[in-house]
């Protein structure tokens, strides 16, 4: 069996909701990542990265100050997949930005768990590309079902992993 580890950064607590939620789906420990060194991210055969996006479409402070030791961790070889949390509605012009950052850590890395559009309405997400966004996108607070959407993303991912 896969160690599988959930690091998060979260402001109001939706995001780590979200991810205790998904947590248990996948039995992997869930971690707030200021908790996280770069030992600890090398110790995972998978990895999910989860973060709210703030402002502009801007990752949350807490990853800003751990991107170095994940960027310096050895993740050769090893399976990433992505959770964004935003608000499509108060950030149409940013939806789930944010996440974008983790794209240049990550490059060594296997990125698993891109998603569809699913009915989300934004008029500009960076995490958007070419027809999915890179990882999974949950609107919290606008979508009520979000927990149907982590549901589906992870019998998909079960797969990948």
């Amino acid at each position: 069996m896969s160690k599988v580890a959930i690091f998060y950064a979260t402001g109001k607590g939706d995001t780590k909701k979200a991810c205790e939620y998904l947590g248990g789906k996948l039995n992997a420990k869930v971690l707030p990542v200021n908790e996280a060194t770069k030992a600890v991210f090398e110790e995972q055969d998978v990895l999910i990265l989860a973060s709210s996006s703030y402002g502009f479409g801007e990752l949350h402070d807490d990853w800003k100050n751990k991107l170095s030791e994940l960027k310096e961790a050895n993740l050769k070889g090893k399976k990433v997949a992505i959770v964004a949390v935003g608000n499509q509605e108060r950030h149409a012009d940013s939806f789930v930005s944010g996440v974008v950052d983790f794209l240049p850590c990550i490059k060594d890395a296997i990125l698993i768990g891109q998603s569809e559009l699913d009915g989300y309405k934004f008029d500009s997400s960076s995490a958007f590309i070419n027809g999915k966004f890179i990882g999974l996108a949950l609107d919290t607070k606008g979508d009520k079902e979000y927990e149907a959407r982590i549901d589906k993303w992870v019998i998909a991912l079960k797969e990948q992993i």
